[in-house]
């Protein structure tokens, strides 16, 4: 995001406590830090001083993830609308079925809002089921014949692959095998290694990364042609949101669960 509103001459900075970011048209936050004191200090500084527009919480479905082990902060965003500004939610994937849930957890009443849907089909990409072996082992030499099968024959020479998997354990034992080239990348990792790891794939020096569902939200690089789902996705919210990093530069590619 820094990086393409500095493509457009838009003055950006990402929010630290401490740092000032008051020559910036937009502030950047990360969830954990959006619902800290601080920043809610400073939220009623710019409130009062008139200079919030609005507050924008994008990939807005984070909200209403229920999961105790990964960063419950996301489930506390409604705090936010203690500024009293306008607000915009922006989700591609949230099913109708879950808007009362969402609008509860905002602490907003339906009648205050204007909802705007527009289609979501991703009509490039390819949905498919291998049922592939129940053994670790086994199902790793599965997905190697597949994706070794797509580098070699079905992509350009920079296309990209990602393997989605449940636990950081599975994305050792896919990495450790050593049966393709690839690199780990999980919510474990330093922030640093994340960046490196992500710049190397979106320039092609990386081809193929296996992945946690860290990789889910606010990855948008060209050129990714195949999606390979290692487990039963949790939900469809979560596959659909996995899934849509393929294809993203609107050419054709695949979403397989193995």
């Amino acid at each position: 995001m820094v990086v393409r509103c500095r493509e457009v001459n838009i003055r950006c900075a990402v929010w630290e406590h401490g740092r000032a970011v008051d020559g910036a048209s937009i502030v950047l936050v990360t969830p954990e830090k959006a619902v800290s004191p601080a920043f809610g200090t400073f939220i009623s500084r710019v409130r009062q001083t008139q200079r919030l527009d609005r507050i924008v919480i994008d990939e807005c479905h984070v909200v209403l993830n229920d999961r105790w082990d990964f960063r419950q902060e996301l489930q506390q965003l409604g705090k936010l609308a203690f500024a009293e500004t306008q607000m915009l939610l922006l989700t591609a994937t949230l099913p109708p079925t879950e808007e009362q849930t969402l609008f509860d957890r905002m602490y907003w009443r339906r009648a205050e809002v204007r909802l705007i849907r527009a289609s979501t089909v991703r009509k490039n990409i390819e949905y498919s089921v291998i049922d592939g072996p129940v053994e670790m082992s086994k199902r790793i030499e599965c997905l190697a014949e597949l994706v070794g099968s797509t580098l070699r024959n079905e992509i350009q020479p920079d296309g990209k692959v990602v393997v989605m998997c449940e636990s950081k354990a599975e994305i050792s034992a896919i990495v450790e095998a050593g049966l393709f080239p690839c690199e780990p990348f999980h919510a474990d990792m330093t922030e640093e290694r994340k960046e490196e790891v992500l710049e190397e794939f979106r320039t092609g020096q990386i081809q193929v990364v296996v992945a946690s569902g860290s990789f889910n939200m606010g990855i948008d690089i060209a050129g990714i042609r195949l999606i390979v789902h290692m487990d039963e996705p949790r939900n469809i919210r979560d596959y659909g949101q996995g899934s849509g990093r393929a294809g993203r530069d609107g050419l054709v590619s695949r979403a397989i669960i193995i």
